[in-house]
């Protein structure tokens, strides 16, 4: 590729174009973002060519645009962009969550001439911004495509994802958010409740252990807000099915059932194992 535009230049898209640029798979890579001093970290760092002064000048000739800001701002940002680009301009995104935006923006896209794929790559770290940014993220990680139409569009984006070396899948964004609810979006709060319930002064008496089940509290609270606010209904659907096993280990402890508790336990170090 020649050129494409990263707009939101935090870890995901900083890394995507330090992986990029360091793999040569484009020649160009414009940056636009709100903080400047974020963009010039990302500059210095190799994550970008050049910092834009507006979202004209960064997505102006680019092939791809990759949208890289919260969930609640992406419809924005491509309606905000879309006067600025050429036909056949090729719209992307992050977002832990498709099926909101899918419809709206692929219609949107289409009827001026443009494309959208959705996408999702499924890697990150607790550290934000372009400090973080780490040019083998990706590697070995899955990127969700959320529509194969054009096909040579969806071919152009998954080439991208996988020059940084991640597996690319299709998944429809309804399906895919559904997943999502159970494989990220409940595991990030079932790590945010136990670290809100436990009190300060218990922290010296915590171990690994704690430190890896709360881990993932240590993410952008806006960036979570707005996944779980938009995902809501299938978070909730995720809660209820742990809600049931968490009741079902609750009775077992209460009736002192030692068995059931083992075979619980193995189950569950045999699903570790398993990933």
């Amino acid at each position: 590729m020649n050129k494409i535009a990263i707009i939101g230049v935090g870890l995901i898209g900083a890394s995507l174009g330090k992986a990029l640029l360091k793999n040569r798979a484009v020649t160009e890579i414009s940056g636009f973002g709100r903080r400047r001093s974020n963009l010039e970290t990302a500059l210095a760092g190799g994550c970008i060519t050049h910092i834009a002064d507006s979202l004209e000048e960064a997505v102006s000739d680019a092939e791809i645009v990759v949208v890289c800001t919260p969930v609640e701002t992406i419809g924005l940002t491509i309606r905000q962009a879309l006067p600025f680009v050429q036909p056949g301009t090729i719209f992307t995104d992050v977002g832990s969550t498709k099926a909101s935006i899918f419809e709206d923006f692929q219609a949107l896209c289409e009827s001026d001439g443009c494309i959208f794929i959705g996408g999702h790559p499924i890697a990150g770290k607790e550290t934000s911004g372009a400090a973080a940014a780490d040019e083998n993220l990706y590697v070995g990680k899955t990127t969700v495509l959320t529509n194969r139409e054009p096909e040579d569009a969806f071919e152009k984006v998954a080439a991208m994802w996988r020059s940084v070396g991640a597996n690319v899948v299709f998944m429809p964004a309804s399906e895919h958010d559904a997943v999502l609810a159970r494989t990220s979006h409940l595991p990030h709060l079932l790590s945010c409740v136990l670290s809100a319930v436990t009190e300060r002064e218990l922290f010296p008496f915590t171990g690994t252990g704690y430190a890896s089940m709360t881990r993932l509290s240590g993410g952008n609270p806006e960036v979570w807000r707005d996944i779980l606010t938009d995902n809501r209904q299938n978070v909730l659907a995720a809660m209820e099915r742990f809600e049931r096993q968490f009741d079902e280990i609750r009775e077992i402890l209460s009736r002192n059932d030692a068995k059931a508790l083992e075979e619980f336990l193995t189950l569950a170090r045999e699903q570790h194992d398993a990933q």
